[in-house]
C-alpha cells in the first residue's frame, strides 16, 4: 500500500468509529478515497468517487453505472466461467494474470489446492490481478465442492449426499454446510457448484451418490436447508457463498443410466423432479445449472440450450430471478443434442442458441477464446447487446451483494486456523458415523475377543475410495489403518489388496475377515459402466475365497450406486453400507465394527435383487423396484 493510501486510511479510521458498521475496505494496487469520512476503493483510478465505487449507493445504481462504463468485450468476459488447475505449490499459473487483469473474466473454477494457506494466497493473487484491471472488477472463484471444501487438502470433506440422506437429520446437514461455508469464506472461494438436487431414481446412473436419496419431499427439504446455510440466509450478503443448484430440470432419470443421455421424465413425473429446485428458488438460490441432457418432457434441445426449459419453465413458471450458469461445455451439450436428432450444429450456432435464444447468463467451462467469438456474433447482429446486458446485470448484482468490490481479500493465517479445524472434523466424523447402515448381522458384530483379523480389498487401502468423486487428493486414514489403530497392539491385522489365494490363506488363520467392496473414485462415468451394478469378478472371487474358509465374513460396501448384493445377503455374516463417507469415514467404519458406535443409518434408496429388476424399473420413478433385496428405509442396529 502506498504512503498516500496509509494517510487516507489513518484519517478515515476516526470517522469509521462513528459509522454504523461500514464494510471493511481493502486495496492493494488502486488508490483509496476518503469521502465524508468513509473509505472507498478508486477501482478505475480516476481520482474521484464514481457511483459503482460507492458502497452507500443501492446495488441497482452501482450496477447501471458500471455497466455503462464497460466495453462489449468486458461485458462478455464477465459471462465466462473457465477452469484452472493451480501449480503443485498452489500458486496460479501465469496465464491467469491475463485472464484476470487483461480479459477481466467474471468467474473461474478452481481445483486441487494443496493446503488452506496456499488456497487463500492463490485467491488473493487472482484478486490482485483483477484489481489491476481497467475497472477493477473482482472475480468470483467457484469450486465443485459438493461435500465440503473438497478440493483443498485438509478441508472438511463429509459424506456425499446419499450418505447424508441415510441419516435424515436436517439439523446436522445445516451444521455441516455452515462449517463448509466458513471454510470457503476463509480461503476466498465464494461460489459452490452445489447442491445436487437430482433424485436417485435411476440406479445405474453414475451420479447417484451425489443425490439426496430418491424421496422428493426429503430432497426438497435437504436442498432448502443446504442453500440457506451456504448463502447465510435467503438473500446474498457479505458472508454468503453463492449456491448453484443442479442439474435443472432434474437429471436423475438418465435414459438407461447413461450419463448425458436424454432425461426420460414425463409430463406426469417431471413435477416430482422439480420439487427440490422449487425449494431452492423459494429460499433465494442465486444460481441454477442446467444439464447437458435433453429433457424429453420439455424440448428436443439439451437443457442448457433450451428456451422452453430455461425461460418458459425456470424463469416464467418457477419465478427464478438469479443467474443461469450452464454445466461445463455449453457448446458441446448443444451440439450433442443436435447429433442425437441427426443435425449438425456449428460452434457459432451453439453460442447463439445458448446465449441469445435460451438466454443463459454464464457459460460454464468456457474458453477465453469464446469472448471474441461472442463479440463477433454481437457485432454482426446474431446476438443482441441488450441480451448481453441482461446477463451482466445479474452477474454484477451478485458481486455487489457479496461485498467483494469493497474487499475481495482473505487472511491466509485465518484460513489455516479455520479450514479443517477440530470442530469441523468432529462434525464430519459424526456424519460419517451416523450414515453407516447395517443391513445384515448374524451376531458377528460388534467384534469381540478377536486375535486375528483379515482386511481385504483394494478399497480398504485407498482414501480416495472413501471420499469419492469431486474431491482432490486428501490425507487421512484408510480403512485398514483405522482398523489396526482401534484393534489394539495385541490383535494381528493382515491386509490383502486383491490376491485371492493369499486372502484365502490369511482368512483361514483369522478370527474374522472384513472384505471392502465398491467402485474406485470417479466423477461422471462409473468404472463398472452403466450396464451393470454387479460386483466385479475380482471382488466376487475374493468374497468367495474368504467364505469358503468358513471364517466369519463381514462385507463393507463403499456404495456410490445401489449395487447388487444378493450373494452377500445370502453368504456374508454382516453387511455395512458405508456409502462414500468422507475423510473421517475410515475411523467411523472401525468404530462401528468394534462397537464403539451403534449403527443407525437407514437406506435412502432401494437395493435391487438382480439386474432384471433394474432393467424393468422406470428411470423417472422412485422406489419402484418390485421385491427389492432391501427396501428404502431399512437399517439395523446393535440394540435391536
Amino acid at each position: 500500500m502506498c504512503l498516500a493510501n496509509v494517510f487516507v486510511l489513518c484519517f478515515c479510521l476516526v470517522a469509521f468509529a462513528l459509522a454504523a458498521e461500514p464494510p471493511v475496505v481493502q486495496t492493494r494496487y488502486k488508490p483509496l478515497l476518503c469521502v465524508d469520512g468513509y473509505l472507498f476503493r478508486d477501482l478505475n483510478a480516476n481520482g474521484q468517487l464514481d457511483v459503482y465505487e460507492d458502497w452507500r449507493r443501492s446495488v441497482d445504481e452501482r450496477v447501471e453505472d458500471l455497466l455503462a462504463r464497460m466495453t462489449l468485450a468486458e461485458k462478455v468476459a464477465q459471462m465466462m466461467h473457465p477452469t484452472f488447475i493451480p501449480r503443485p505449490d498452489g500458486s496460479p499459473p501465469p496465464f491467469m494474470e491475463k485472464w484476470c487483469r487483461d480479459l477481466q473474466i467474471g468467474f473461474v473454477l478452481v481445483r486441487d489446492l494443496p493446503s488452506a494457506r496456499a488456497a487463500a494466497e492463490c485467491m488473493n493473487r487472482l484478486q490482485e490481478w483483477c484489481e489491476q484491471s481497467r475497472l477493477g472488477i473482482p472475480i468470483v472463484v467457484s469450486m465443485d465442492s459438493i461435500h465440503g471444501l473438497s478440493y483443498v487438502n485438509g478441508g472438511i470433506v463429509y459424506p456425499h449426499n446419499l450418505g447424508l440422506a441415510a441419516i435424515g437429520d436436517l439439523n446436522l446437514v445445516r451444521a455441516l454446510v455452515e462449517a463448509a461455508r466458513k471454510e470457503h469464506l476463509a480461503v476466498g472461494v465464494r461460489m459452490t457448484l452445489s447442491p445436487n438436487a437430482d433424485l436417485a431414481t435411476e440406479p445405474r446412473w453414475g451420479r447417484v451418490y451425489e443425490c439426496p436419496g430418491e424421496d422428493a419431499n426429503f430432497a426438497a427439504e435437504f436442498v432448502r436447508v443446504y442453500v440457506e446455510a451456504y448463502q447465510n440466509g435467503t438473500a446474498l450478503n457479505r458472508d454468503s457463498i453463492i449456491c448453484c443448484v443442479k442439474h435443472f430440470p432434474g437429471a436423475g432419470p438418465q435414459m438407461e443410466g447413461v450419463d448425458m443421455a436424454p432425461i426420460v421424465s414425463t409430463p406426469e413425473t417431471l413435477p416430482l423432479h422439480l420439487l427440490p429446485f422449487k425449494a431452492a428458488i423459494e429460499v433465494g438460490v442465486a444460481s441454477v445449472m442446467p444439464y447437458y441432457s435433453i429433457p424429453l418432457a420439455l424440448d428436443t434441445m439439451a437443457a442448457l440450450g433450451s428456451r422452453k426449459t430455461l425461460q418458459d419453465l425456470l424463469r416464467q413458471n418457477l419465478g427464478f430471478t438469479g443467474f443461469i450458469n450452464t454445466d461445463w461445455g455449453m457448446q458441446f451439450g448443444i451440439r450433442q443434442a443436435g447429433m442425437f436428432w441427426g443435425r449438425e450444429i456449428s460452434n457459432d450456432e451453439a453460442l447463439i442458441i445458448g446465449i441469445e435464444q435460451a438466454e443463459v447468463d454464464v457459460v460454464g467451462g468456457a474458453s477465453p477464446r469464446d469472448i471474441s467469438d461472442v463479440v463477433r456474433l454481437v457485432e454482426i447482429g446474431k446476438i443482441r447487446v441488450e441480451r448481453i446486458n441482461e446477463s451482466v446485470r445479474r452477474i454484477l448484482r451478485v458481486k455487489f451483494m457479496l461485498g467483494i468490490f469493497e474487499n475481495p481479500y482473505v487472511d491466509p493465517s485465518h484460513a489455516e486456523k479455520i479450514v479443517g479445524c477440530p470442530a469441523h472434523q468432529a462434525l464430519s466424523l459424526e456424519a460419517a458415523r451416523r450414515s453407516l447402515t447395517l443391513i445384515k448381522n448374524t451376531g458377528i458384530l460388534p467384534l469381540r475377543n478377536v486375535n486375528s483379523i483379515l482386511v481385504a480389498g483394494l478399497r480398504a487401502g485407498d482414501v480416495d475410495s472413501l471420499t469419492g468423486g469431486w474431491t482432490s487428493k486428501q490425507t487421512g486414514l484408510t480403512i485398514v489403518e483405522a482398523i489396526r489403530a482401534l484393534a489394539g497392539e495385541g490383535v494381528r491385522v493382515h491386509y490383502v489388496a486383491e490376491n485371492v489365494e493369499e486372502a484365502r490363506v490369511r482368512a483361514a488363520g483369522s478370527d474374522v475377515a472384513i472384505v471392502v467392496v465398491g467402485e474406485p473414485a470417479y466423477v461422471h462415468n462409473p468404472p463398472w459402466g452403466a450396464s451393470t451394478l454387479e460386483l466385479t469378478s475380482s471382488q466376487q472371487k475374493l468374497l468367495e475365497a474368504v467364505h469358503e474358509t468358513g471364517t466369519p465374513l463381514v462385507v463393507v460396501v463403499l456404495l456410490a450406486r445401489p449395487y447388487i448384493l444378493t450373494w452377500c445377503a445370502e453368504k456374508a455374516d454382516a453387511i455395512i453400507i458405508a456409502y462414500l463417507p468422507g475423510t473421517q469415514g475410515a475411523q467411523a467404519i472401525a468404530e462401528v465394527l468394534f462397537g464403539r458406535v451403534n449403527p443407525q443409518g437407514r437406506l435412502p434408496i432401494q437395493l435391487p435383487r438382480n439386474m432384471e429388476q433394474v432393467r424393468n424399473q422406470r428411470s423417472d420413478l422412485p422406489a419402484d423396484l418390485t421385491d427389492p433385496l432391501y427396501e428404502r428405509g431399512f437399517g439395523l442396529s446393535y440394540s435391536g
